[in-house]
């Protein structure tokens, strides 16, 4: 019973270790397309809803951190006026 506790503890640091690996190339994913949009000009970004300053703040978040979710949370709260 010990060694199958021991083995599923195991497997479930692999899983963990899997998912955070999964969403760290996520969050990188989402970074590059946070990258694009800084080559856009400011009149297309206002299209979007988003400032250049925004994004270049998302471009500087930890790869811990979804760019393009952040990016656009903050750029709902300002346009909302918070």
């Amino acid at each position: 019973m010990k060694d199958y506790a021991l083995s599923r503890a195991e497997a479930a640091e692999a899983t963990g270790s899997l998912a955070l690996l999964w969403q760290l190339i996520r969050n990188w994913r989402a970074k590059r397309a946070v990258e694009r949009l800084d080559t856009l000009d400011d009149f297309l970004l206002h299209d979007i809803g988003v400032t250049r300053s925004e994004v270049r703040w998302a471009m500087g978040l930890p790869l811990t951190v979804n760019a393009a979710l952040e990016l656009e949370e903050r750029s709902t709260r300002r346009r909302r006026g918070r």
